[in-house]
């Protein structure tokens, strides 16, 4: 969501880099590696990567530096966790700035607003599911797979406007015209698509979601 930090302050880019580093830092020290090398668990999350980065490649540019794509940070967040979920998006980000697809000075705030503010989103709404809902399956689905990716994009979308409404010179008018408006073009697909995926992955190959437990959901009810 975040394609360009020309405009944004030099104080806030090093403050989003200080944080992702330290955060990036913290979360490898106490990254669970024993579920990553299960027999087929890291092909998987290759394949997913290259997923992501075909999706996060075609966006539509509205503002210099905002742009619209999909996320799918949902569905991955539920395959590989939260942490893994972090490590792909960091991945997927540092290719596209490496060819050049977005600026290397955008790279830690595009992780920040477009990859772990999704990720917190989709782990939250997972988290409080099972503390305050029935443990059934369509609750995992439509309340996670389906709402989730809707929240995480509204959450992006209004977390990049934000930060370019408050620290550069464009216009909120400029912003919600240019910007905003087509936030509701998006809340319907990524959450429908996000669905879908999830719900094939239960239906076909629930051992690929790491948040998915036949017996939480299927054999306890």
């Amino acid at each position: 969501m975040v394609e360009g930090a020309g405009e944004l302050p030099v104080a806030l880019r090093v403050l989003s880099a200080v944080l992702l580093g330290g955060g990036m830092l913290v979360m490898l020290r106490r990254m669970p590696w024993e579920t990553f090398f299960v027999p087929g668990r890291a092909q998987l999350f290759v394949i997913a990567t290259l997923c992501l980065l075909l999706i996060w490649s075609l966006r539509a540019q509205t503002l210099d530096g905002l742009a619209l794509h999909f996320l799918g940070m949902t569905t991955v967040t539920l395959m590989f966790g939260w942490q893994l979920a972090i490590l792909m998006v960091f991945l997927v980000v540092a290719i596209l700035a490496l060819f050049g697809v977005l600026p290397l000075a955008a790279f830690p705030l595009t992780v920040l607003l477009a990859g772990i503010l999704p990720v917190a989103v989709t782990w939250g709404l997972l988290r409080l599911s099972e503390a305050r809902l029935p443990a059934h399956m369509f609750i995992y689905l439509y309340a996670v797979g389906f709402l989730g990716g809707a929240l995480s994009v509204v959450a992006t979308v209004l977390a990049s406007a934000a930060t370019y409404g408050l620290f550069t010179e464009l216009a909120w008018a400029d912003i919600y015209r240019d910007y905003l408006r087509y936030l509701a073009l998006l809340v319907l697909p990524e959450a429908v698509i996000n669905g879908i995926v999830v719900t094939g992955l239960v239906m076909v190959r629930p051992e690929w979601l790491a948040t998915w437990s036949d017996e939480r959901y299927i054999h306890g009810r």
